[in-house]
């Protein structure tokens, strides 16, 4: 939501992990130096009752830990506050640059004080609060820190403002779903049941529903495809997954598995999916450099991908690589990357097995330190 700025490929190549632990490091010193008023490491959550576009009622859950929190405040037994009460969020960011040279805060970063300020004041009815940014390099060790003040009302326009963008994403969120979930009530199989595929379709929606694996040997012409997305899908709709990923380092059986998908919209399926294209093959450059001095898709792409993504998914149900490269071109933003992100939007991902079992080219958002989910893998041979 709050991104903004270029792909830069060369920001990366350090040890994610060490910096990781770096950067703990520095978190614990600053919030062990800053006295009895800091309080390290608060929890803060509010929760935001909203309607859909579909008459949908559900409950956005706004939640986090603030590093740390300056305040001497005192209450009184009925627990209302002072008149002299204030109070600091304080966010801690390790970057790997100077950050003595930085003018202002890194606007992400400040969004993220700005939530945990407005919970906070809003809850301890505080008229005004402080935001923090304190900036932490490492070796040398040097810390930069920006400091503003805002009125309550300042912050809750803000955040008001914040959670109308939101609305979109998680209305599109529950609506989808439950357009989905209503398409695969009424979803038959398409044929008559060849021999052995009925059985194929019991056996594979009971190994979701017991969490197992199934391995599956079966002759070509068989119907093999159309066995394993249907009742994967079918457990889609009873919440037994997140997510179907169909897996194979073939073209022609990605394409068998887009028709499969396209037999069962015909047949009334609602649901997205999205084939993702490898990073070289769909690069609208000759050589791929991606920053923004070499590539104008990458120059300001967080500006505009939110925008862009909005689009095709609210537009198309089957994306590949022509309407990525469309939509990519119409917004000018990567469309690897933007495929990438447009996949958490769909219910059905078609791609390389590489992206799911590959350490070195595994999909991190799906896959990688601290990401959770429940999904289907449909691995093709």
């Amino acid at each position: 939501m709050c991104a903004e700025g270029d792909i830069d490929n060369r920001n990366t190549g350090s040890n994610d992990v060490k910096i990781m632990q770096e950067g703990a490091r520095i978190h614990r010193k600053i919030q062990h130096s800053m006295g009895t008023m800091y309080h390290a490491e608060v929890p803060l959550k509010i929760e935001i009752p909203l309607v859909s576009d579909l008459g949908i009622e559900y409950v956005l859950q706004v939640e986090g830990r603030a590093d740390g929190i300056i305040a001497d405040i005192n209450y009184d037994e009925d627990g209302n506050k002072g008149p002299e009460s204030d109070a600091i969020i304080d966010e801690i960011k390790t970057m790997q640059t100077d950050v003595s040279l930085l003018k202002e805060p890194v606007y992400v970063h400040k969004a993220q004080a700005l939530v945990y300020g407005y919970i906070y004041a809003s809850q301890k009815k505080l008229s005004k609060i402080g935001i923090q940014m304190t900036y932490v390099t490492p070796e040398p060790e040097t810390i930069n820190k920006f400091l503003e003040e805002y009125t309550f009302e300042r912050i809750e326009e803000w955040f008001n403002k914040l959670i109308t963008g939101f609305k979109r994403w998680t209305d599109y969120t529950f609506d989808e779903r439950h357009k989905r979930t209503e398409s695969i009530r009424e979803l038959k199989f398409p044929y008559e049941y060849r021999e052995g595929q009925k059985n194929l379709c019991v056996s594979v929606y009971r190994a979701i529903e017991d969490n197992t694996n199934l391995y599956i040997q079966a002759p070509t012409g068989v119907g093999k495809t159309l066995s394993t997305v249907f009742p994967a899908v079918q457990a889609l709709g009873q919440q037994m997954s997140d997510k179907i990923f169909y897996l194979t380092s073939k073209t022609i059986t990605r394409t068998v598995a887009e028709d499969t998908y396209a037999i069962l919209r015909d047949n009334g399926l609602h649901m997205r999916t999205v084939t993702l294209t490898a990073k070289d093959k769909i690069c609208p450059l000759d050589e791929r450099n991606c920053n923004p001095v070499a590539c104008p898709y990458a120059k300001g792409h967080f500006d505009r991908i939110n925008d862009a993504v909005y689009d095709i998914i609210t537009s198309q149900m089957v994306i590949g690589r022509d309407n990525v490269m469309e939509y990519a071109n119409r917004h000018n933003v990567c469309p690897f990357e933007m495929s990438l992100d447009v996949s958490y939007w769909c219910d059905g991902i078609i791609c390389d097995y590489n992206y799911v079992f590959d350490p070195d080219a595994s999909l991190k958002r799906y896959f990688g330190n601290g990401a959770k989910g429940d999904y289907v893998f449909l691995v093709d041979e």
